[in-house]
């Protein structure tokens, strides 16, 4: 394998005419020499495919066309894609830097399947921007160990296994898959993407919550103390809510830019 691989950074977008022009502008943006463009849109209605056609003379494929949902864009976005390595930044997210894929790939990767590294959680409602590390995969059973807008993974794992459209956590699942059936994961030490809180599982919480506690059995993880880490879980969660409804946005903003960071959540 050359040092260099070919990377592919497929970016889903649906109706986020006031975000994709930035995010693109960050994906194109980046040096890397052997990068390539996907672009899925589901058949926004706000004008984002025009925006997107402006860029299409850069792009190695984009098409506008109503989908199933985010996942099934992002398969659609796996098939069209030509990369060895895959990386998600979808509407509103942004790389950290433009030189990120270069600094990942200074040095070879060829015995690892997964590649991650750390990111930036944007708050936005409160202008707070908070680095986030990435832990160790063997966090899986808990959460996720880092953001999917900061890991590249093989092409050919996506192909084989896509994502589950059902699933409002499908990125959890593929990840959980590739690890529990000895994939190889290696960190590099790279700030990698900004992100938006407020993605689909931030705002369905308890839902993501009972699809994590299923999907770490269906791949038998769960043990007592996972079960016990997940009720509790349960019950920050509550608390957090409602505090959020009823506390002052300045005190929200406060507790967000003072809380300790323990993981993803």
């Amino acid at each position: 394998m050359t040092v260099t691989p070919k990377v592919s950074v497929v970016t889903v977008n649906f109706n986020m005419a006031s975000e994709i022009a930035a995010t693109l502008d960050s994906v194109l943006e980046q040096d890397y020499p052997h990068l390539e463009a996907v672009v899925i849109d589901g058949g926004s209605t706000d004008g984002s495919a025009e925006i997107i056609a402006r860029y299409g003379a850069r792009l190695a494929y984009w098409v506008s066309e109503r989908d199933h949902n985010l996942y099934d864009g992002m398969n659609k976005g796996v098939a069209a894609a030509t990369g060895e390595w895959i990386l998600f930044m979808n509407a509103g997210d942004r790389f950290a830097a433009s030189n990120v894929l270069s600094r990942i790939f200074a040095v070879p990767h060829d015995m690892a399947d997964v590649l991650y590294g750390h990111h930036i959680r944007s708050y936005v409602e409160q202008g707070i921007e908070r680095a986030m590390p990435s832990e160790k995969p063997d966090v899986l059973p808990l959460r996720m160990f880092c953001s999917h807008q900061a890991i590249l993974m093989r092409r050919r794992l996506l192909v084989d296994r896509p994502f589950v459209l059902n699933l409002l956590i499908a990125d959890y699942d593929a990840i959980l898959a590739a690890y529990t059936s000895g994939k190889r994961f290696e960190a590099v030490d790279c700030m990698i993407a900004v992100t938006a809180q407020g993605g689909r599982s931030d705002i369905a919480r308890f839902r993501a919550l009972n699809e994590r506690m299923m999907l770490v059995r269906r791949n038998g993880l769960m043990t007592p103390g996972v079960w016990l880490f997940y009720a509790r879980l349960y019950i920050r969660t509550a608390l957090a809510l409602t505090l959020k409804k009823v506390l002052p946005k300045n005190l929200v903003s406060a507790i967000l830019r003072r809380r300790p960071i323990k993981g993803m959540g």
